[in-house]
Parts: structure tokens; C-alpha cells; sequence
């Protein structure tokens, strides 16, 4: 199962985009955009880098949030008809629990399980303002007007359409990184872009550097993986998720394009590991 995995490390597992079996995703799948020729040139012993897709994040996302809205709306049933169910402020509650839980536990799952992410349980996409403030005045409508739980309920619902757009918005672009393989222990230091804030002027797992961008950031990594050593460079999102930084329309396609014109991080690479490279078919 490990061999099978490392085969489609790079390229993605076919299962992902629902592909036949003995297929293999492409080289470049729609709106993914060739390294440029800095990046994928292995000339003078230079490191030779690789598109490595990450799972798309659609798999765990679309069907939790797609029934959050519906367990939002049923929370509101019990207070408008009063009487029909055992306890009506309970049965409420946890109706308003789970379509939130529906919506943010996931988003924290797959960010989480994602290589390269990060970000607090604040940065998520979530409109946490709206949200926020229909839990401050909701119980107003108990002392002061009963009507005031309407406003409260409005903005929760507000509050959910904003919170998918955002998600939507922030998982548009497919998530990946960029990769090369190193000998780390013949690797005793290497020169970095001076603009990017080094954390480390050697090869380690994890953060190695990092460089802010508009609407999110760079960042340079260490990674090991069936005993071989890897740097990767991955697009993290302000919301936390890693974007593809070489794919068609992306926010910030403007600002990477010259910000990765060639790659920040200069070493000699290393050989790409067999195991890792399966037969690519072409477009």
C-alpha cells in the first residue's frame, strides 16, 4: 500500500478525480500551469522541482456544508411553532450546534490534514463577526422583545451564506505544492532570496523560510517521506489552506509570478527517488 502511495505522491491518486483504474492523472490537469523553466531546468546540478497535488479539499468539505444550512434553518422551527417537541429551547440548541460544527470542524480536519498548512480556529473562513453578534443579542429577546431572536436568527443565517462564499472562495484554487528532493546530509547550507525571513540556514523538517505576501504567504519546508529527504514550497491562504501558486486565475497570480520567476532557495538537488515518478500520460 506504501509503494502504491509513493507512486502517486506527485502526481495525485487517481481516485481523487474519480479515474478509471491503470489510469494516471496527466501531467498538467485544466488551469495548471507549467513551472517555469528556472524551476524545472536541473542544469548545472541545480535542484529539479515537481508539482506535488494535495487532495482536494472538496471530499471532505461539500457534503457537511452543503447540509449545515439545513440544520441552521430546522433550529428555528421549534421556537416559531412552540409546544411540538419535548424541550424547545434544547431541541434548538442542538440543532444550531450541529449545523455550526457541520460547517468548521471539517474545515479544521482537512486544513489540518493538508502538508504545509496553518492558521488558528479565527482564520477559518468563516464570517466570525456576523456569527458573533447574533449570539450577543439573541438573548435580549428574552428580557427585552421577542422579536430581537429574529434579528439574532438573520444574522446567523447571513453569517452562513457569507461563511460557504468565503470557504468556496478560499478552496477555488486546487491545493499543491512544489517539491525537489535533497541529500540533506551532504546538504551543509544553502542561499536563500533576502527577502523571504529564513528560520533556518539548513535543511530540517519543518518551516525552513518564509515570506508574507496580500493575501496570505510563502513558505520553504523540510520533508522526509519512505526514507528520502524533500524541500517543498507551498502558497498558504490567509485562511490557512495551501493553493496551488502556479494555477490559472489565482488571486495573486500577479505578485507570485514575480515573486517565484525562479526559485528563492538555491542548493544542488538530488536525483528524484523512482519509487516516486509513474508513467505520466500527456494531455
Amino acid at each position: 500500500m506504501e509503494a502504491t502511495e509513493d507512486r502517486f505522491w506527485l502526481v495525485g491518486n487517481p481516485a481523487w478525480w474519480k479515474m478509471g483504474e491503470g489510469e494516471t492523472p496527466p501531467a498538467l490537469r485544466g488551469g495548471e500551469t507549467p513551472l517555469p523553466e528556472a524551476w524545472a531546468n536541473s542544469g548545472s546540478g541545480m535542484a529539479n522541482w515537481s508539482r506535488q497535488r494535495l487532495r482536494p479539499l472538496a471530499w471532505g468539505l461539500l457534503k457537511p456544508s452543503a447540509w449545515a444550512p439545513f440544520f441552521l434553518v430546522s433550529s428555528s422551527f421549534p421556537l416559531a411553532f412552540p409546544g411540538k417537541t419535548p424541550d424547545d429551547q434544547a431541541v434548538a440548541s442542538i440543532l444550531f450546534l450541529v449545523s455550526w460544527t457541520l460547517l468548521i470542524i471539517p474545515q479544521m480536519l482537512e486544513r489540518n490534514s493538508q502538508p504545509s498548512s496553518g492558521g488558528s480556529l479565527l482564520s477559518l473562513p468563516i464570517d466570525w463577526k456576523l456569527l458573533l453578534a447574533g449570539i450577543v443579542i439573541f438573548p435580549l429577546h428574552i428580557e427585552v422583545d421577542p422579536r430581537i431572536g429574529w434579528i439574532s436568527y438573520s444574522l446567523f443565517i447571513a453569517s452562513m451564506v457569507r461563511s460557504i462564499r468565503l470557504m468556496s472562495e478560499s478552496i477555488a484554487i486546487p491545493p499543491a505544492r512544489i517539491v525537489a528532493p535533497v541529500n540533506a546530509k551532504a546538504l551543509d547550507g544553502f542561499v536563500i532570496d533576502g527577502q523571504w525571513t529564513v528560520l533556518s540556514d539548513r535543511w530540517r523538517r519543518g518551516p525552513i523560510a518564509t515570506l508574507g505576501t496580500e493575501k496570505g504567504s510563502l513558505l520553504i519546508s523540510g520533508n522526509s517521506r519512505s526514507g528520502f529527504d524533500f524541500i517543498s514550497l507551498a502558497y498558504r491562504h490567509q485562511t490557512g489552506f495551501v493553493q496551488d501558486c502556479f494555477f490559472e486565475g489565482h488571486p495573486e497570480s500577479e505578485a507570485l509570478s514575480e515573486i517565484l520567476s525562479s526559485p528563492p532557495i538555491l542548493f544542488e538537488g538530488a536525483e528524484w527517488p523512482s519509487i516516486f515518478i509513474p508513467p505520466v500520460v500527456e494531455e
